[in-house]
């Protein structure tokens, strides 16, 4: 993978991106360890063993370095769910996988959820993490609603409203991150799997 344009159309070197990373990373672990509010460059360069003058080299504003860390997150994301997927025959089974494997990764990646819910939540120097993030959520709701209609449309999948299912769905998955937090003895697979099996009934044809 090339490194992304840098303003004026420069490259970042890959050492350059090694550094943002590591940034983001400290970005996760403080936000996880004091709130979102009190993530300041000075606790994130602590935690990141660097000064805060590099920080504010690699991202200018913090609202840019929270932007940054909700792409690196849902790129994690995005990623460990096609993996998941790739391999399925059918929209039923794609769908069991989508479940299951969000399920899994929130319980593999406590601290990223609640970094980017907190960013998702927070006001001000946000606004543009916030704004990314309900663009973001529309985009999974739209590619739900086309996997459930291309569905239908094969026969695998019974007759209903496209956008309620998708809605039902995205709003059931984004409920787990919470469940795990609060319930830290769940068992992820039995959860995973009961939730997949919800759905699957829901939207499978007769």
């Amino acid at each position: 993978m090339q490194p992304e344009n840098r303003s004026g159309g420069q490259k970042r070197s890959f050492i350059e991106d090694a550094r943002r990373g590591q940034i983001v990373a400290a970005t996760i672990a403080t936000i996880t360890e004091v709130g979102y509010a009190k993530a300041s460059f000075v606790q994130i360069a602590r935690r990141a063993e660097i000064s805060p003058g590099l920080i504010t080299y690699h991202f200018a504003k913090r609202e840019e370095l929270m932007k940054q860390v909700m792409l690196t997150v849902h790129d994690s994301m995005d990623r460990a769910l096609t993996a998941r997927t790739e391999s399925a025959t059918d929209h039923v089974t794609a769908l069991r996988q989508l479940i299951e494997g969000f399920v899994h990764y929130c319980a593999e990646h406590p601290a990223e959820l609640i970094a980017i819910s907190q960013i998702a939540a927070a006001a001000r120097d946000a606004e543009s993490a916030r704004t990314w993030a309900e663009e973001q959520n529309e985009r999974t709701l739209a590619e739900l609603e086309d996997m459930f209609r291309e569905g239908q449309e094969a026969g695998v999948l019974r007759e209903f409203a496209p956008r309620v299912m998708a809605v039902s769905v995205l709003a059931a998955m984004e409920a787990a991150p919470a469940e795990l937090m609060t319930r830290p003895d769940t068992d992820v697979s039995g959860y995973a799997r009961e939730l997949a099996d919800l759905f699957e009934r829901a939207v499978r044809a007769a």
